[in-house]
């Protein structure tokens, strides 16, 4: 549209100034002399504004390196651009070295499945009240839970706390997992163990484990409880 009113602009103004020089000479021109006038300066803001578009714009097509200098030196440009040396790296990193990284599960997440049936087995009994001794479904005790746990998937474990206590390796905390033991002492005495739970599940924010209490019988609490974190002696584990 600029372009069309430009030319008509043109147009107009070299008629109107072609007519006014001659009129102040005092010389009639033909109308076809005028109109002939006319055209040529049309042609003239044509060709002068086709280029100055060529120029203002430029060239479109990107610049191809001829020389190994150029090419160095664009090479050291994407060097110094870290997202790009990000890239690069990993694209270079060795398939190993990812499976590496892929296989670094936390301890907490490690399980298998005989310890995922021994927990399984343990939440069945989820309800039963507490029995001192007991290993059926009319009771059973924090030792009882654990055993039964066990023997119906196959293995058979220490019938006590104490036993167990005394055969479980000592892990850490930061080293549990699920199907590990927690000890507590609720007595008295706070060093000597007299109650066991099994660990059903871990996370970076909680320990959360199945056992039989006096009190409510079998049921889940965490170490964020208070009461039992106050009461606990350490983790342990029987392979």
């Amino acid at each position: 549209m600029k372009l069309l009113e430009r030319l008509l602009f043109s147009y107009k103004y070299g008629r109107d100034f072609l007519k006014f020089r001659f009129r102040e000479s005092e010389i009639i021109l033909p109308h076809k002399t005028l109109l002939n006038s006319s055209k040529k300066i049309i042609l003239l803001t044509l060709f002068s504004s086709i280029t100055l578009s060529i120029t203002s714009c430029g060239s479109s097509k990107p610049r191809v390196i001829t020389t190994k200098k150029e090419a160095a030196r664009m090479e050291g440009r994407t060097m110094k651009n870290p997202a790009t040396r990000n890239d690069s790296r990993a694209k270079l990193r060795k398939p190993d070295e990812q499976e590496t990284e892929d296989n670094d599960v936390k301890p907490y997440a490690r399980s298998t499945d005989f310890i995922d049936e021994v927990v399984e087995n343990a939440m069945d009994y989820k309800g039963v009240k507490y029995r001192y001794g007991g290993t059926t479904r009319k009771g059973m005790d924090c030792s009882g839970l654990i055993g039964v746990a066990f023997e119906e998937a196959g293995k058979t474990v220490p019938r006590t706390s104490r036993a167990l206590y005394a055969q479980a390796e000592d892990i850490s905390l930061d080293e549990v997992r699920k199907g590990d033991f927690l000890f507590f002492a609720t007595g008295k005495n706070k060093r000597q163990v007299n109650h066991v739970a099994l660990i059903t599940r871990v996370t970076p924010a909680e320990i959360e484990f199945i056992h039989s209490t006096t009190s409510r019988g079998v049921i889940t609490s965490t170490l964020n409880e208070a009461y039992w974190l106050n009461a606990f002696l350490r983790a342990g584990r029987i392979d």
